[in-house]
């Protein structure tokens, strides 16, 4: 793939051709605990499996799916090429096989989202284009990549669209379900929240500069272009070190706060903490320099077409995603 060189993207100094593949990455290497807890809980959530399965016969997905492919211009080869080339490029680092489709969407601000279990589509916003360079792009892209590979989907677009969800619920059970729906909505929008822990931890892995993911969290949290380069990841860090000591049950109080009145708070500089964490235990250097042929998938593997995850004969679904598994035989290696 040749490098993407475009007046879309201010200009970078480039370091794609020195990047690396992940053939074999799993999202439960970098998958952040907080995610995890945040998702246990929420699963364990009375009527989370029936309002899922409700959600989606009613036809929440196909609306999202009509209204934003819709009402936004997608990203092809033919439109707008680099980004479609930022996509391909993105999915080829985390090795996934099947391209989601791009939408651009009006706004400002750097926002994303992805919508879509059978039709996967990630939307950007036109502030993201005008305001990142190639490199953070990657990083934007890899994050609504790292939700589509740790199977976020399903309950983000629940999430994003939860007074929607409530009123469901509530016809479901001819309103009585408005009363019981507030559990299911904190948990919800706490996991929601943590999910996006794990979304960084996979942007970094797509750009493999953690200058390039901090630069973007700036950018995000509202710095005015006019002082881009203004602030470094040294100053940004200085701040994000006020909640390195932060536990997972220290969010509890101001999460059900935040879902109670649904906050959309994205809380950007304790996410930046969290992934200097991460940066600084070591983890990430070494995913990044795990040999290509460790952990090669055995004989058997996963139906899910973004997640090769190993598993035994005797195992019937996946232990990373909860796929029913196969039992077709990977061909031999040369």
């Amino acid at each position: 793939m040749g490098q993407l060189v475009s007046a879309c993207f201010p200009p970078t100094t480039s370091n794609l051709f020195l990047m690396k593949a992940f053939p074999y990455l799993y999202a439960a290497e970098y998958e952040h605990p907080f995610d995890r807890q945040a998702l246990d809980r929420l699963e364990n959530t009375r009527g989370i499996r029936l309002v899922s399965k409700k959600v989606l016969d009613h036809g929440l997905e196909k609306y999202l799916l009509m209204r934003h492919t819709g009402d936004n211009l997608q990203i092809t080869p033919q439109t707008i090429p680099e980004l479609y080339m930022a996509l391909e490029k993105a999915c080829e680092l985390l090795a996934m096989k099947a391209l989601p489709e791009l939408f651009l969407f009006l706004d400002d601000k750097i926002k994303s989202f992805t919508i879509g279990e059978s039709r996967q589509v990630i939307a950007i916003s036109s502030g993201a284009v005008e305001l990142l360079n190639e490199e953070e792009m990657l990083f934007f892209l890899g994050r609504e990549l790292g939700h589509i590979r740790s199977n976020h989907v399903l309950y983000h677009m629940m999430a994003t669209s939860i007074r929607a969800v409530s009123q469901l619920i509530g016809e479901m059970s001819l309103g009585i379900g408005n009363l019981l729906s507030m559990p299911l909505r904190m948990a919800l929008l706490h996991w929601h929240r943590m999910s996006e822990f794990t979304a960084d931890r996979a942007g970094l892995l797509t750009c493999q500069n953690p200058e390039v993911a901090m630069s973007t969290l700036i950018k995000i949290s509202g710095l005015p272009a006019r002082y881009y380069g203004r602030v470094s990841s040294a100053e940004f860090r200085r701040q994000a070190r006020a909640f390195d000591d932060i536990q997972e049950s220290h969010f509890d109080k101001f999460i059900r706060f935040a879902a109670k009145h649904e906050s959309d708070q994205p809380f950007t500089i304790i996410r930046a903490s969290q992934l200097f964490q991460w940066i600084e235990a070591g983890d990430y250097e070494r995913i990044l320099e795990k040999d290509r042929l460790e952990g090669m998938p055995p004989d058997f593997h996963c139906t899910n077409r973004n997640c090769p995850f190993p598993f035994e004969e005797e195992e019937s679904y996946c232990r990373e995603c909860g796929m029913e598994l196969s039992r077709l035989r990977q061909p031999a290696q040369g």
